[in-house]
């Protein structure tokens, strides 16, 4: 059992991966751990490590670092904080940046 927190990701306004399935098939590989991905968060950019997965859908991820929208990091952004474990639904990240 995960003691990773589920949080809400931003939906308006951001590419998921899940809105590009029709033309990027081939780039939607499920992400495994030590993968790096993102997502956004109250209007953050979010970089996480996958450290598991949880299903066939979500990762289980750290928050390695966040960027405010001025391209700012910061160690905590509207609750959510570096280096905390969080669920990251594959519908909601973006694409994976770096794989093993």
């Amino acid at each position: 059992m995960s003691n990773a927190r589920e949080v809400t990701w931003d939906q308006d306004g951001v590419d998921h991966v899940a809105d590009h399935e029709e033309l990027t098939q081939f780039l939607h590989k499920k992400p495994r751990a030590g993968d790096i991905i993102t997502a956004r968060y109250m209007g953050a950019n979010v970089r996480l490590k996958v450290l598991d997965r949880q299903g066939e859908d979500t990762s289980i991820a750290e928050v390695l670092g966040l960027s405010t929208e001025d391209e700012t990091r910061v160690d905590k952004h509207e609750g959510l904080h570096k280096g905390e474990s969080v669920l990251v639904p594959d519908k909601d990240r973006a694409f994976i940046r770096y794989s093993n």
